[in-house]
């Protein structure tokens, strides 16, 4: 809100506060979950033609640098709905994080770790979230309890699956579902080596029962390749913590167990906040591989750097799951120091647009967006999330979906989303084996 000669004037003798001026501004829709819809909804946000502002107009970026591009974590984006100009702040924590924000629900985990600050039950990171608030300018976060009038949970959350095998489970939370959005595809990689051993190129594929496998421990190589001689080797997995839909989709897609605990691997890492793991730097010479258990990352692009960390004589080959632009940032864009991430086929495929549509490549969830329970249909919320709902559909099949090609043997960039309408096969669940569509 534009502060006015009179209230400028009000402020000064002390009848108002600033911050009362600001924060009685807007309407505010607050927003977690899933970052696989980042870059999409700035995109449909911050443009002209899509369905989430009144008349089709472009929304604008009211929070100030960092917190302002298509990447940033925190961001709140603005413009009019049903003829009032209202704000949704947005906190990209994560697919599972994301919905027991929306729901109340107070997830933990639990973590055994030889590292510092890492035994012990913890909150899962992003829970509950953390917004800009509107009487510091846009510029600090606050839990929704420490900011006056912000509802007690987040409006609306993005998860990469649906409730059915969400850790906050509609039997407890009967959130409103928006509908699937989208398919959200993943890959699986494995991590760079300088100098590759034998066992290292032998490893090309990845199947259902190998990932199964994997999660549960260090499997020699040749399980994966099917040479005698690979057993010197063995394969470990990494990735994200509870709080990702990435990780839920992986552990449905291996038929492993959404709540079976994992045995996670990953180089040079810590617990500088406690039951959060970090990593550092060091990719060119990162040590020993370190167990980390049935933790893992918070952010994604942390998650997609273990793939580059210089795995040369450890043994060891690091395999992931990785969303379609977090796997092609692991491939194309090494930090310094590390090298690139190899893609692998999935039960001898590699990911497409194409091989999703035609039910060959399997490994992707539908994208669901949640309301709070009971939301009504004409709250700001409600308009805000079927606005979302209705402009993320439009965008995906306008601008999604055909791209040529695949991300191997030879790299061609694929779509972070594909359309409903362009899937060939469709599935009863999440997780289930693609059927043809009737």
């Amino acid at each position: 809100m534009k502060i006015t000669k009179l209230t400028s004037a009000l402020i000064g003798f002390g009848i108002l506060s600033a911050a009362s001026v600001v924060q009685a501004a807007n309407p505010v829709v607050y927003l977690a979950g899933a970052s696989a819809l980042r870059s999409t909804l700035f995109t449909v946000a911050t443009s002209a033609g899509n369905s989430l502002f009144d008349g089709g107009v472009a929304g604008t970026v009211v929070s100030p640098a960092p917190n302002n591009t298509s990447t940033s974590t925190f961001i709140v984006l603005e413009g009019p709905v049903n003829g009032t100009t209202t704000d949704i702040s947005l906190f990209w924590t994560g697919a599972e994080a994301g919905v027991a924000d929306v729901a109340g629900n107070t997830l933990t985990q639990t973590l055994d770790s030889s590292l510092p600050g890492g035994s012990g039950t913890f909150p899962v990171p992003g829970v509950p979230g953390t917004y800009l608030t509107q009487a510091s300018g846009w510029t600090t976060t606050a839990p929704l309890s420490a900011i006056p009038g912000a509802p007690a949970t987040a409006d609306l959350g993005l998860d990469d699956t649906s409730q059915a095998v969400s850790l906050t489970p509609k039997s407890l939370f009967n959130l409103k579902d928006y509908g699937a959005l989208a398919v959200v595809p993943f890959s699986f990689l494995k991590g760079y080596q300088k100098t590759p051993d034998t066992a290292w190129n032998d490893v090309k594929n990845v199947t259902t029962a190998q990932i199964s496998q994997v999660y549960g421990g260090p499997t020699p190589a040749n399980y994966f390749t099917g040479v005698l001689a690979d057993q010197s080797d063995q394969v470990v997995i990494t990735g994200r913590n509870l709080s990702s839909g990435t990780r839920v989709n992986a552990l449905l897609t291996s038929q492993y167990g959404v709540t079976t605990p994992v045995d996670d691997w990953a180089y040079d890492v810590n617990y500088n906040t406690p039951g959060v793991l970090a990593a550092g730097t060091s990719y060119a010479s990162p040590g020993a591989l370190i167990e980390i258990g049935n933790d893992g990352f918070n952010s994604s692009g942390t998650a997609a750097a273990q793939l580059n960390f210089d795995g040369t004589g450890t043994a060891n080959i690091l395999i992931e799951p990785l969303a379609v632009p977090d796997a092609a940032s692991a491939f194309t864009s090494p930090p310094a120091g590390g090298g690139s991430a190899t893609y692998l086929t999935y039960n001898g495929v590699y990911e497409s647009d194409s091989a999703v549509e035609n039910g060959s490549y399997t490994f992707w969830g539908y994208e669901h967006l949640f309301g709070t329970v009971g939301q009504s249909p004409s709250s700001t919320a409600g308009l805000v999330g079927q606005g979302i709902a209705n402009s993320i559909k439009s965008y995906v099949l306008a601008h999604y979906g055909t791209a040529a090609g695949a991300v191997g043997p030879t790299y061609t960039a694929q779509s972070p989303l594909i359309p409903l309408s362009l899937l060939q096969v469709s599935r009863s669940g999440d997780g289930g084996f693609p059927a043809p569509l009737n």
